[in-house]
This record gives C-alpha cells, sequence and structure tokens, in this order.
C-alpha cells in the first residue's frame, strides 16, 4: 500500500513537474518571440508611406530625416485639413525650418541648412521621439532597402553632431565671456557696459567691455572679460576706453 501511494505521488511530482516547465519553456518562448518582432524595423517606400493620411489608412504618419512616425493621436494638429497636415505621408524635413508649406517645396534635404537649422530640425525629431511613436524608417534618401543609413544619412548625422557641438562650445564661450548690455543714445552714441548679470548670465564678477572677434572673421561682439589685463588674440579693447572701465561710449 505504501509503495502504491509512494509511486503515486512520484508519479504526480513528475507531471506537475512538467506541466510547470512546459509552461515556462512557452512563456520564454513567447516573450522572445515578442522580443524580437519588437525590434523588427519596419520599411516604407514613399509610396507606401502615401498611404498613411487617415483616408486610404485610418494612421497618419509622417517621416523626418528617413525616421517614420505615427502621429494619428495628433490628428487635431495632423488631420485632413489641420495645420500640419502638409507633413502627412511624406518627408519634409526641410520645411520643419524654412515653414514653405507648398507641395512645391517639399524637401528632404537638409545638408545644406545652416548649424543653427540643424539643430532645429534635431530638435524636432526629438520631440516626436518624445511625444510620438516610432514606426519605422523611409527608404531613399536617408536608409536603404536594407535599413541601414545612407552615406547622405551619415553626412547628415554628423553635420548634425557638429551643429550640437558648437553650440555647446558656444554657450562655453559665453559663460566665459557673457555678453555686454548695449544702449544707443542720440547725444551720447552707443554706450555698453557691464553688470553681475549682463548678457542674463549671473555671476560673481562684473568685468570689463571688449571687442570680442570671431575666429576668422572681421565681426565682433562685446563682451565682458573678468580680468582686464587679459591677452587674447580675439580680444581687442575699445578706442578710448579706460583699461578697468566697466562703462564706455563707443564710436563703432
Amino acid at each position: 500500500m505504501f509503495q502504491k501511494v509512494f509511486v503515486s505521488s512520484v508519479l504526480f511530482a513528475a507531471i506537475v513537474i512538467y506541466f510547470n516547465t512546459a509552461i515556462i519553456q512557452y512563456f520564454q518562448s513567447f516573450v522572445k518571440t515578442s522580443v524580437s518582432q519588437d525590434k523588427q524595423v519596419n520599411l516604407f517606400t514613399k509610396d507606401e508611406l502615401k498611404l498613411y493620411n487617415g483616408i486610404d489608412k485610418p494612421q497618419l504618419y509622417l517621416a523626418i530625416l528617413g525616421k517614420v512616425f505615427d502621429v494619428s493621436t495628433g490628428a487635431s494638429h495632423y488631420g485632413n485639413g489641420a495645420t500640419y497636415n502638409f507633413f502627412i505621408g511624406r518627408d519634409a524635413s526641410r520645411s520643419f525650418v524654412t515653414g514653405k508649406f507648398d507641395v512645391n517645396d517639399v524637401s528632404d534635404q537638409v545638408a545644406d541648412l545652416t548649424a543653427e537649422e540643424l539643430r532645429s530640425v534635431n530638435h524636432w525629431v526629438q520631440f516626436y521621439n518624445k511625444d510620438y511613436k516610432r514606426v519605422g524608417k523611409l527608404i531613399g534618401r536617408y536608409y536603404g532597402a536594407d535599413g541601414k543609413l545612407s552615406r547622405y544619412g551619415k553626412e547628415v548625422k554628423k553635420l548634425i553632431q557638429a551643429a550640437e557641438l558648437s553650440k555647446d562650445n558656444e554657450d562655453l564661450e559665453k559663460l566665459k565671456y557673457p555678453p555686454c548690455n548695449v544702449e544707443w543714445d542720440a547725444q551720447r552714441g552707443t554706450r555698453v557696459w557691464c553688470t553681475e548679470k549682463s548678457g542674463g548670465i549671473s555671476r560673481d564678477w562684473v568685468g570689463v567691455p571688449r571687442q570680442l572677434y570671431l575666429p576668422g572673421s572681421q565681426d565682433y561682439r562685446c563682451a565682458c572679460v573678468k580680468i582686464a589685463n587679459e591677452v587674447s588674440a580675439s580680444l581687442k579693447q575699445y578706442d578710448g576706453c579706460d583699461d578697468n572701465s566697466h562703462s564706455c561710449f563707443v564710436t563703432s
């Protein structure tokens, strides 16, 4: 009797283990499949993307720098007749900075834009990444049929990185040399002066106004320099301005 009960218990335990293992394996397989599906990237041709206009297909898709986003949740902005419907079903990256919303001006070329304009396009990409779902890539200027970044796409990526870096350097320069306050008076001319908050940059020093020249250029801006006798090829004292004066009237 004891042996029968023991054998039955062992058999029952084996069955439980078998089914538990099978269930675990099933869910592991399901998770792996789901993850694999999530990693799959949808590729769209221009003709396919055009269909996601809320009419031919219910979704609203747009592309920027070849990245395709589903903006259906923003139908009030992107739906038929809405302000930004121009961007639906196409890649009109250039228009994000030019503001030209005519079908004759549709272009995804941005390599010739200024650093500031490239930063603006990149900020739009960041906006869509944050607020909308990215659903794939557009085959064309930025991505090949294999989904890999094209030569043009790589070049634009480098240009954007350089543009963002130049902005960081510009911000660092303004921390080191904050802009002066400037005012013009019909009787006395132009006055430049420094305070602890000039240029919108708070600090614990005032500084003296100097001409700060841009590299390789004859153009300059007024900058507040912390040390009056600082020597730099980029800095020049204003004519007629005392070495240690925080405020000067200048002729140019």
